[in-house]
């Protein structure tokens, strides 16, 4: 057998390895994804069925196959058990694998092992955001944790993580590339033009303002100014309940600043437009499909998407994006 066939052999034998440990994390973030938006314990109470309440035997919890074997059933009461178990454990597995193919431990050192790492906390922030468009703060600080050790690691041992593509000067960019614009846009300009253009409670509010102004110019009676009044109040009443609008949350805004101290200015641009095109495409699908129901969904879930994909490519789409605008020197 020659050298390199053992070399291939031993690939394939480290990837079924990161394989398995990757969906065996992917169980345990499955724990996270259902307790965290709860503020249930990830350790003191064992796995349980969510139906007839009883603990799940450790025969039962190995990953994608005991689901397969039961067939989506709990094995006390019957009762169904999501698949998105399954895909949670096999989407786990497969990106961490991606990630040891993409970045060689040869080449990259254990740069691979801090993507997953990060990988965990965006598959954690993806479905917790799109069950519940809330995102876990304890999971915002530990995707920056993760973040802050990978550039300590290089600063204490540089053969460890030998990715070069990211300065720290690129890094802390990163952190206020996306971010930045994500709160300006969505605190600040998206408030503006909703109240502008957009609720015709807000319009009818100014109006109705206006006039009682006039009114009170030309003397009118106090009747008429406070028959107008009453409709004003009841508009005001309106916006006090439906709250401020914000194109972005704080926990989007988080996120994007995590992805970019560890990715860079430039993968994370490119995870911000990848985010907003994937978005956009569910959204028209999903106005299309959901007739006379709420449009309004988190988006997370895509900026995770949008991180996820630049991680693989983010910097290479950059630099060929600059350099097909580029104008060549004569």
């Amino acid at each position: 057998m020659s050298l390199k066939t053992l070399e291939v052999i031993g690939y394939i034998i480290t990837g079924i390895i990161v394989f398995l440990f990757g969906i065996t994390i992917g169980s345990f973030l499955n724990v996270c994804i259902y307790r965290l938006p709860k503020g249930e314990s990830l350790i003191k109470r064992n796995s349980h069925c969510m139906t007839c309440g009883t603990e799940i035997k450790r025969y039962d919890l190995i990953p994608i196959l005991s689901w397969l074997l039961l067939r989506g059933k709990c094995r006390a009461c019957g009762a169904k058990i999501s698949p998105r178990y399954m895909l949670v454990e096999s989407l786990t597995g497969v990106m961490f694998v991606l990630a040891m193919i993409r970045y060689d431990i040869i080449q990259y050192g254990f740069y691979f092992v801090i993507l997953c790492l990060f990988f965990a906390g965006l598959i954690v922030i993806c479905f917790e955001d799109f069950d519940t468009q809330n995102m876990s703060v304890s999971v915002l600080i530990y995707l920056f944790a993760v973040a802050g050790i990978e550039r300590i690691i290089r600063i204490i041992s540089p053969d460890s993580i030998r990715y070069e593509e990211v300065s720290l000067s690129d890094a802390l960019i990163g952190t206020v590339s996306v971010s930045v614009p994500f709160l300006i846009f969505g605190f600040v300009i998206t408030p503006l033009v909703y109240s502008l253009f957009v609720s015709e409670d807000h319009k009818s509010a100014r109006k109705l303002k206006n006039r009682i102004s006039r009114m009170k110019k030309e003397k009118a009676s106090d009747k008429e100014i406070e028959k107008i009044q009453k409709i004003l109040d009841k508009h005001l009443d309106n916006i006090k309940e439906a709250g401020p609008v914000y194109g972005f949350g704080m926990g989007d805004i988080i996120l994007m600043a995590a992805g970019g101290l560890l990715l860079g200015w430039k993968a994370s641009i490119v995870a911000a437009f990848a985010a907003i095109i994937i978005g956009a495409v569910y959204g028209l699908i999903r106005k299309h499909i959901s007739k006379g129901e709420s449009n309004v969904f988190a988006f997370g879930p895509f900026l995770t998407m949008g991180l996820a994909f630049a991680a693989f490519f983010g910097n290479g789409l950059f630099n060929a994006y600059v350099n097909f605008i580029t104008v060549p020197k004569v």
